[in-house]
């Protein structure tokens, strides 16, 4: 089926959220891809270093600190060479998800390969800690209008929920005009999955990345709790970040080898501020896991049992 004509074919159906949910009941969701920067960013086929425990380990203390539990989505290799972590992750109460098998972008793969790598992913992951997958978002939110069909794909392979599609165009990814809210997508195959957008602040026509990554690291930290303040009260705000943000010093030694420098210097951006701007907004702001958020706002698997 031609690309365009499938995604014209999907049907986003609006899901029946709570509107407006008792104050004490509102929680942002904190969640984090778990991967490893070079790995991740420069060699698909590097070896997954000790760094991204190190890292995760900086983001534990964090929430620690606030006693807050949070979703760990986490790359296949990096359970693989680390079962440890997610063991670890999984007797602290952390919810762990899936972030695919290789790092590879889901927008480069045809259906087989997809179907592979997805497989690999929950596998590894299961393996691992021992939990059921349910949940998964694509490396470099790389679910597009080209690619839907992966959605299908994710269906087929056990997932229920998808957080891959990003609700605004930009250069490398995203939808232009996607629906911002968590909703009910039914495919062109008859088979359905809920879309779980991350945090994309919306009013009228104008719409701002808020959710994570570089977003976050540029934001100022006033603005970002002015933000998820005002979304909390119609809809639930999935925040993301990744380990190696947190590690100041990390991409001090690829300046020696073959990296691109303008490209290093944009991932650091912001990385001497993350911790501390993270560590404010979970003091001011209530966080939790990403399926919590979604019961709140009754968006868990018996609202998915009724489609």
């Amino acid at each position: 089926m031609n690309n365009q004509k499938h995604f014209q074919e999907v049907v986003y159906q609006p899901v029946n959220m709570t509107t407006d949910p008792l104050r004490e009941n509102r929680l942002c969701a904190f969640t984090v891809d778990v991967e490893d920067w070079y790995q991740s960013c420069i060699d698909y086929d590097a070896p997954i270093t000790e760094r991204v425990v190190n890292n995760t380990e900086r983001i534990l203390a964090i929430l620690d600190r606030h006693n807050i539990k949070a979703t760990f989505f986490v790359q296949g290799r990096v359970a693989e060479t680390f079962p440890h972590l997610l063991q670890h992750l999984v007797a602290e109460g952390h919810e762990i998800q899936s972030h695919g098998y290789s790092h590879r972008p889901v927008n480069k793969m045809d259906r087989k390969e997809l179907r592979l790598e997805l497989d690999l992913a929950r596998k590894t992951v299961e393996d691992a800690c021992g939990v059921r997958v349910t949940a998964f978002r694509a490396p470099d939110f790389t679910v597009n209008r080209e690619n839907i069909w992966a959605l299908e794909v994710l269906v087929e392979t056990g997932f229920k929920v998808d957080s891959s599609i990003f609700p605004i165009k930009t250069r490398r990814y995203g939808i232009s005009g996607y629906p911002t809210v968590p909703h009910w997508i039914q495919l062109p195959n008859g088979t359905g999955i809920m879309e779980v957008p991350v945090a994309i602040w919306s009013s009228g026509k104008i719409r701002i990345p808020v959710a994570g990554g570089g977003y976050i690291r540029l934001i100022p930290g006033i603005l970002l709790e002015r933000f998820f303040s005002s979304m909390m009260t119609r809809q639930p705000v999935i925040v993301y970040c990744h380990p190696y943000e947190f590690n100041v010093h990390e991409l001090e030694e690829y300046y020696r080898m073959n990296v691109s420098k303008i490209f290093l210097f944009t991932q650091g951006i912001g990385r001497s501020f993350q911790g501390r701007k993270i560590n404010n907004l979970l003091q001011r702001l209530p966080f939790g896991r990403f399926d919590q958020v979604l019961e709140k706002w009754r968006l868990n698997e018996d609202h998915l049992s009724n489609h």
